[in-house]
């Protein structure tokens, strides 16, 4: 009979199966636990690197820190006491312009005591005001630098009436300067520019050195020589520089946002009798029949102008003759003004009660002939009268520019062979290693005057000049082909009509404009710009 055989009521095939199944389960089971361990041992291997590099890494940046740490802290030391040594030698400066700013009268006409009293008066003046403005401390040293020319200065006093003899003021210099060991009053001797170079490089000093905590400058807004140096110093934090106002200051001084005082119990608020600040009064009224007139505040009496004669066949006119004279016609109205002696300067021995003789000048009212009374000398002040040409109106400087707005140069060529040339050579070796100052010779003026590490002073003839502007006009205008100076002396594009020098040329390839060498076409001015003038002139 067929049967199967049951293995615990089960086919042995299928138990066979399903235990070999469950076999390869196993084995897939271990084989994947396998590989977890494998991974996460890998991991904690990585993992401890990863610790032990970010441990040397911490214990690198705990001594950098540390390094850092001590540095800072010495830096702050280094800080305080850099600071306490800026704060315990700080110092507040009075820059003063003499020739713009006068002591007050009071203090002039007694140079002995006056001067003493003047440095009293302007210490406290300032400390006042630093103490109104908590600006510094009660103990802050105030250093005062006085510049001005004294000759010239004590003349005018003189004419003025202020003070009696020209040694006066010498004296109250002098007084001043010994005053206080931290006063100085310095004659800068004759140079329109000499006090005002002086002053310009001292405030450029004083600024920018930390300990000085606040700059006082006196006499120089009375007119507007100082107003583009000042600009400089605009839009600074703080109120370090301030302005003192002595005779009433031009409008454009207020635009600048400088603090403006007035110490009117130290300095002089007027002008001076012989000072004005325009030569020419404008005519009022009618014009009279006689238009010379004299101003009130002369300094002594002036003659009538008398006809001009030889002085060989002159004979001393009587004093009906000098009452009777008349003026001498002229079409314009003209106003006098007092200028400086023809005799030296007054002394002790001059004769009490007599007023000096005096010299004037009158200016025509729309710039044409002049008149000049010099003293003649006598017992009667007689005076000569010399009539000077009028000066031929100055033409304006203009400027040209192309199409693209470079700047067109006028035509330049070598100068002539002349002895000009060897001569200017053997000036230019004399002064070396220094050279002759471009601004100097060329625009007339140098804005370092006598601080000026050039030549001003060799004597070059109108043809030395030339080498010299030619050898300037072979030079390239930092500004380039966009230069708005009138007075340039440089060029800006090549001066060389035919330029055969390549790129040892300094207009090739420049850096900033690249090659300047123009062609014809660009040589043709389209604009004209006249100094003076707001608008541009196109040209067709």
């Amino acid at each position: 009979m067929g049967s199967s055989i049951m293995l615990n009521g089960q086919d042995p095939a299928a138990f066979t199966a399903e235990a070999s199944s469950r076999l390869n389960h196993y084995f897939q089971v271990d084989t994947e636990r396998q590989a977890f361990i494998h991974s996460i041992l890998e991991k904690l291997e990585a993992n401890a690197k990863r610790i032990t590099e970010l441990e040397l890494d911490l214990e690198d940046q705990k001594n950098s820190r540390a390094n850092y740490q001590s540095k800072a802290m010495n830096l702050e030391s280094e800080v305080r006491r850099f600071a306490q040594q800026v704060d315990k030698d700080s110092f507040v400066v009075v820059l003063i312009d003499g020739d713009g700013a006068k002591f007050a009268d009071e203090f002039l006409r007694d140079p002995v005591g006056g001067a003493e009293r003047a440095a009293i008066r302007l210490k406290q003046a300032v400390r006042e005001n630093l103490r109104d403005t908590g600006a510094a401390h009660d103990d802050i040293p105030i250093l005062v630098r006085v510049y001005a020319n004294l000759n010239d200065l004590s003349k005018s006093l003189r004419l003025s009436r202020v003070i009696d003899y020209d040694e006066d003021m010498r004296l109250f210099a002098e007084r001043f300067t010994n005053s206080r060991a931290e006063f100085d009053f310095v004659n800068v001797g004759k140079g329109k520019e000499n006090a005002d170079s002086k002053i310009r490089r001292m405030l450029n000093h004083y600024y920018r050195n930390m300990q000085c905590k606040k700059i006082f400058l006196a006499g120089c807004c009375h007119d507007n020589g100082y107003l583009h140096d000042l600009r400089e110093y605009t839009g600074s934090s703080g109120d370090k520089l301030v302005l003192l106002e002595t005779t009433p200051a031009e409008p454009a001084f207020r635009s600048l946002g400088f603090p403006i005082l007035r110490f009117d119990d130290v300095f002089r608020s007027e002008p001076l009798g012989n000072e004005t600040k325009h030569n020419v009064l404008p005519p009022t009224g009618p014009r009279p029949r006689s238009p010379i007139q004299q101003l009130p505040s002369g300094p002594g009496p002036i003659a009538r102008p008398q006809p001009i004669q030889k002085p060989s066949t002159t004979n001393p006119p009587t004093q009906e003759q000098k009452q009777s004279s008349t003026p001498l016609p002229t079409s314009t109205p003209v106003s006098m003004t007092t200028s400086s002696p023809i005799q030296p300067s007054s002394t002790p021995e001059q004769i009490p009660g007599q007023p000096p003789r005096t010299s004037s000048v009158i200016s025509s009212g729309n710039g044409g002939t002049s008149i000049s009374y010099a003293t003649a000398g006598g017992v009667d002040d007689l005076q000569n009268v010399t009539v000077k040409a009028p000066k031929p109106k100055k033409q304006p400087k203009v400027i040209f520019y192309n199409l693209d707005n470079y700047r067109i140069d006028s035509p330049t060529q070598h100068p002539p062979r002349t002895p000009a040339q060897a001569s200017y050579q053997a000036k230019f070796q004399a002064i070396k290693p220094s050279v002759f100052c471009n601004d100097y010779y060329l625009k007339g003026r140098c804005k370092w005057g006598i601080s000026c590490d050039k030549t001003h002073d060799a004597e070059l003839t109108g043809p030395e000049l030339a080498i010299h502007r030619y050898k300037a006009r072979t030079s390239l205008c930092p500004a380039g082909p966009y230069c708005v100076d009138y007075d340039c002396y440089l060029s800006h594009h090549c001066p060389r009509a035919a330029c055969t020098r390549g790129d040892m040329c300094p207009f090739y390839n420049t850096e900033k404009w690249g090659d300047l060498h123009l062609t014809k076409e660009q040589l043709q001015p389209t604009t004209k710009w006249t100094e003076g003038v707001d608008l541009p002139e196109h040209l067709s």
